[in-house]
């Protein structure tokens, strides 16, 4: 992900005070420029906002996480899904 200037852009955050786990995670530029360019689109949210609200989403739609093949190829989904 091309490091831009953020200056001036009001993100939306969680709210203070509200607790957070820090995770370091490595993504391909191409997945962090979507994800970077969808939550750009969907109201300025942050990263880490974008992506809790992606996955309360896909809880509401899918009653949990879809548990997703362990290959590389990413095409391919286990149907069992994550308790």
């Amino acid at each position: 992900m091309s490091q831009g200037s953020n200056a001036g852009v009001k993100r939306n955050r969680r709210p203070t005070g509200t607790k957070s786990v820090e995770r370091k995670i490595h993504l391909d530029p191409a997945t962090a420029a979507a994800i970077a360019a969808a939550s750009k689109a969907s109201g300025q949210m942050s990263f880490s906002l974008y992506l809790e609200r992606l996955i309360s989403q896909l809880e509401a739609e899918l009653g949990a996480l879809p548990v997703l093949s362990p290959t590389l190829d990413g095409t391919e989904v286990i149907t069992k899904r994550a308790a």
